[in-house]
């Protein structure tokens, strides 16, 4: 199969989870035998080079494309990028026929479709639509419609969870089409036990973007309670601040206040790491790994941790029950209570026996549900009952 992503956040450039996932996905289906073509909008010239960059990465052939002039007001450059994503679709079909296109529900990007007779795919990562009605923010409702028609335009739809997928749907007013769920998964060869690192006693891994919807306030809270009652914890944050200086004071010295000053010195913020090698270093030292997030559409982070085989906290809120299993492979927070999240750490540190019996449990849940060598094959077989189930329908008629 041919088969094309649409993906803005490509690595090596900045990307959250749905990079991280398409590039592991791409590069499974390459090492299968299949072809992959990964194309996406960039604002960033470092990323596109002015005029469009074409590159083959680890097999998978990456074009990024300049975004259209800045002085497009901001509805005609939104509308206009995704235009020039529908017309490099029909005309590199032309050229090497695509057999499937998938895109994220995030953006819309395939508001205006692909070439015609060629399956798309919408998989429900989460969008700006999801997170506003999720998290009771005012979000763009311009926004909003662009990824609901894109949504409502794609000949099969996917899901990474089936909470994303239910709530998606229904907010879109799409809850009579039907969605495939695969869950994320994880390279348990790489995201796998040392028996060369030791695990540092009473540290805490966060890995994850630094804002507010992480549930970050609420772990740093919860701090200081756990150093006051263990003076060999202390947390270590792995990720790029993403919000903006208020008054001149960065997030990250926001975060620093929350933090009484004899417990300053027992949290880190590391910055963003390599995922190969610092992050990985770090989650294999760690006592806990905790991802105490608002809401997620799946959370990958947390299976990262969960296949080195770490005792793992992660939120009650949205897919938190379909990725762990309270009290057996991991626990789950409600992750605006720094106090029970609180609970939750003490109760692992003060537990070896419980810290080891959930790390275990973790890791055997990874290899059953969450195993990448598994994963890969679950999509090819989604592909192939997409492409199968077009060819005798012909499509979904008007959707291109």
């Amino acid at each position: 199969m041919h088969i094309c992503f649409i993906c803005d956040e490509y690595p090596p450039a900045p990307h959250g989870g749905s990079g991280s996932s398409y590039r592991d996905l791409s590069e499974g289906l390459v090492a299968q035998g299949h072809q992959v073509t990964v194309v996406g909008v960039y604002k960033n010239p470092q990323w596109h080079g002015g005029k469009g960059v074409d590159e083959t990465i680890n097999g998978v052939r990456v074009v990024r494309l300049p975004s259209s002039p800045s002085w497009l007001r901001y509805k005609l450059q939104t509308l206009s990028d995704r235009l020039k994503i529908s017309r490099w679709l029909k005309c590199e079909h032309q050229k090497n026929p695509f057999d499937i296109i998938e895109a994220s529900d995030y953006g819309g990007w395939l508001r205006f479709g692909g070439p015609a007779g060629v399956p798309t795919i919408v998989r429900i990562r989460g969008s700006n639509y999801f997170f506003d009605v999720e998290l009771k923010r005012n979000g763009d409702p311009f926004e909003h419609k662009i990824e609901e028609a894109a949504l409502a335009r794609a000949d099969f739809i996917g899901s990474v969870s089936r909470y994303a997928s239910e709530r998606t749907l229904d907010i879109c007013k799409l809850s009579h089409r039907s969605c495939t769920v695969i869950h994320n998964a994880v390279d348990m060869d790489l995201f796998s036990p040392s028996p060369g690192v030791s695990r540092e006693r009473g540290l805490i891994v966060f890995v994850n973007s630094i804002n507010p919807k992480k549930g970050i306030e609420q772990l740093i809270d919860a701090m200081n309670v756990v150093c006051a009652k263990f003076p060999e914890a202390k947390l270590a944050v792995i990720g790029q601040d993403t919000q903006k200086p208020v008054d001149g004071i960065t997030y990250v010295e926001k975060l620093k206040q929350r933090m009484k000053p004899e417990f300053l010195d027992r949290v880190i913020f590391t910055g963003r790491m390599d995922r190969y090698k610092g992050v990985l270093d770090y989650l294999r030292r760690a006592h806990i790994c905790c991802y105490p997030s608002h809401m997620e559409t799946f959370g990958i982070a947390a299976i990262e941790a969960m296949s080195i085989g770490k005792p793992t906290i992660f939120s009650e809120t949205g897919p938190g029950p379909e990725v762990i299993e309270h009290g057996v492979s991991g626990l789950l927070c409600n992750p605006h209570d720094a106090l029970d999240l609180a609970d939750k750490i003490v109760a692992i540190l003060s537990s070896d026996e419980l810290a080891e019996r959930l790390g275990t449990n973790a890791r055997c849940r990874v290899e059953t549900l969450f195993n990448k060598k598994h994963w890969v094959q679950r999509n090819v077989e989604f592909y192939e009952r997409c492409i199968s189930s077009n060819s005798h329908e012909n499509g979904r008629c008007g959707c291109k």
